[in-house]
């Protein structure tokens, strides 16, 4: 049994003991066939005539109609607690997972997080609704029935003890010959899925790069990998059966030969033989189940340590314990903010001190690896400063729950990611509840309505995976729309108009200017030409505020800006 699949388990425990009394209750019944078996071939033997086991052969025909229906209400259970496992689980893994944010999801492979919440959680629901019972079934099974047929003949216990004792030992020790040889089944098949997934959404970049051979080759290699696995796992399972099976075959073999003995001189009655040969069976068939659950077992057990690491990852932002609520005001003040991705280099922020005040609007400009982005995540509260404090209406984010805060702010980004679904869909992301009137007149705000209405199926028309059906300055103008929709009082525009051509950056900046009405606004952007009209500038280089002003202001200031402004053919006579 491993402890951390069985600390896992959880809420699910109670169903995983209702499994095993109806086990135990199937093995009780298959002990009562036996017996009831054995007592009808000792009445036909000593009389010679059938009538005589007319009520053993009832009773049996009794116990099998009570064991069908224990062997579906077990099947019942199983599916019940696979159906439990899967809920359970998996609701713990995606509310950790959304618990620890972008911070933590950003970091890892997508393809072995899909393979821990999906192929991990499968495992390991085999793992309970199979493997699981039987163990508990064999120990307390094969000790019952031991003490019955030490209470009928405890010779014939003795004999049998040893065969029953080197099954589970002889389990034991090819699962510690294996488990060194091999990182299991389940981490090759994450690797391989991950691997693959990384492919398929590169596929593009692969193509233009004539990078397709080679990615295929190594691709191909990592199937390899997981056949080998699988057959090295299939074929140690099969051995352990094989060697189970000798032993179960070898200690009834041996009992038998050694009570026919022991009949033939008269030291036993022939039906000890009987009741014996038949108890031999049911001792060694709930160690037989344990055997066939083996291969299952294995791959629960590969899948819980990719689970409980999740389970286990430290959330870099926390929940304040008593959140203190917004005061409806939207000013922002960064107070000697200093943050660090990494400690042991560099920080990306060092010493950032500047406030925006309520309808105003700031911009943030810099080379790349500046640190604007990061200011934007910490503003959002994927990461928490490790020096200083952020602040929204005079509240300090820290002490803000996160859902107040991210209500507060509205997100336009350079990659806009829209989900599979329809176009209404990825609107009422922003607001749940909107009508179809507040979707139309938002999309209109927007100048995307046009567009839409234009559509075969409107807004239920489908923008594929990740938008792939519409254009790069569609998906930003549905970007824009949502974010109106939302009607947040902070807005934050990051590169909003940096991928799109110079016609459709028209049309989303006049989307913007409805959007930046009244509202606080930080706006991160390459282009200079986009924030000329910025109430401020913060100029960054390498984490720190290096210049600050209005256009005019920095323009001939001869520092950074001017150089930004050269280089983008920009002047201060120059209209936006």
């Amino acid at each position: 049994m491993n402890s951390t699949l069985w600390a896992l388990a959880g809420p699910i425990k109670w169903r995983i003991a209702v499994s095993v009394a109806l086990g135990l209750a199937i093995t009780a019944a298959y002990v009562a066939q036996g017996a009831l078996l054995a007592f009808a071939l000792v009445a036909v033997l000593k009389s010679h005539d059938l009538a005589a086991a007319i009520g053993p052969v009832l009773g049996l025909a009794g116990v099998l109609a009570l064991r069908g229906l224990l062997l579906w209400a077990a099947e019942i259970a199983a599916q019940n607690t696979a159906a439990a496992t899967k809920e359970t689980l998996r609701e713990r893994l995606l509310a950790k997972l959304l618990e620890l944010g972008p911070a933590y999801a950003n970091a890892q492979q997508s393809g072995k997080l899909k393979e821990t919440i999906v192929g991990g959680v499968e495992a390991v629901e085999t793992y309970y609704t199979r493997y699981m019972p039987s163990v508990f079934v064999a120990v307390i099974g094969v000790v019952l029935v031991l003490g019955w047929l030490a209470y009928i003949d405890w010779r014939s216990a003795l004999v049998l003890i040893p065969f029953i004792v080197m099954v589970p030992t002889t389990s034991r020790l090819w699962q510690k010959w294996r488990r060194p040889k091999s990182s299991g089944l389940f981490a090759v098949r994450a690797d391989f899925g991950s691997y693959l997934f990384d492919s398929l959404q590169g596929l593009m970049t692969l193509k233009a790069f004539s990078a397709t051979v080679r990615r295929r080759i190594e691709l191909m290699k990592k199937a390899v990998a997981l056949r080998l696995e699988a057959m090295r796992t299939l074929s140690v399972s099969l051995m352990r059966s094989g060697i189970t099976g000798l032993l179960s075959m070898g200690g009834a073999a041996t009992l038998l030969s050694w009570n026919a003995f022991r009949l033939a001189d008269h030291q036993i009655e022939p039906v000890v033989l009987f009741m014996a040969l038949f108890l031999a069976r049911e001792a060694f068939r709930p160690l037989d189940r344990v055997e066939r659950e083996f291969h299952a077992a294995y791959n629960g057990v590969s899948a819980a340590g990719p689970i409980m690491t999740l389970l286990m990852a430290d959330v870099a932002v926390k929940e304040p314990s008593r959140p203190v609520a917004p005061t409806g005001k939207s000013d922002v003040a960064f107070d000697a903010v200093s943050f660090g991705y990494d400690r042991a280099e560099a920080p990306a922020l060092a010493d950032v001190s500047f406030t925006i005040a309520e309808g105003q609007r700031v911009a943030l400009v810099g080379p790349s690896g500046a640190g604007k982005s990061t200011i934007v995540s910490l503003l959002l509260r994927f990461f928490d400063p490790q020096k200083g404090a952020i602040r929204i209406g005079g509240v300090a984010l820290t002490d803000m729950s996160l859902a107040d805060l991210r209500a507060q702010i509205a997100v336009v980004s350079q990659d806009t990611f829209l989900f599979h679904g329809t176009i209404a869909d990825n609107l009422l992301i922003a607001k749940p509840v909107a009508t179809d009137a507040e979707l139309r007149s938002a999309a209109k705000a927007a100048y995307i309505d046009d567009f839409i209405m234009g559509l075969p199926d409107g807004y239920a028309t489908s923008v594929g995976e990740k938008g792939a059906r519409l254009s790069g300055g569609q998906r930003q103008r549905l970007a824009i729309a949502r974010a109106l929709l939302k009607d947040a009082p902070i807005l934050v525009l990051d590169e909003a108009t940096s991928n799109v051509d110079p016609a459709s950056e028209q049309e989303i900046q006049k989307a913007l200017d409805h959007l930046l009405t009244k509202r606080t606004t930080l706006v991160i952007a390459h282009r200079l030409s986009t924030i000329r009209n910025a109430d401020r500038i913060l100029v960054l280089q390498n984490g720190a505020v290096v210049e600050r002003g209005t256009h005019e202001e920095l323009v001939g200031q001869g520092g950074l800006y001017t150089k930004l402004t050269q280089a983008q053919g920009l002047s201060q006579g120059v209209a936006a």
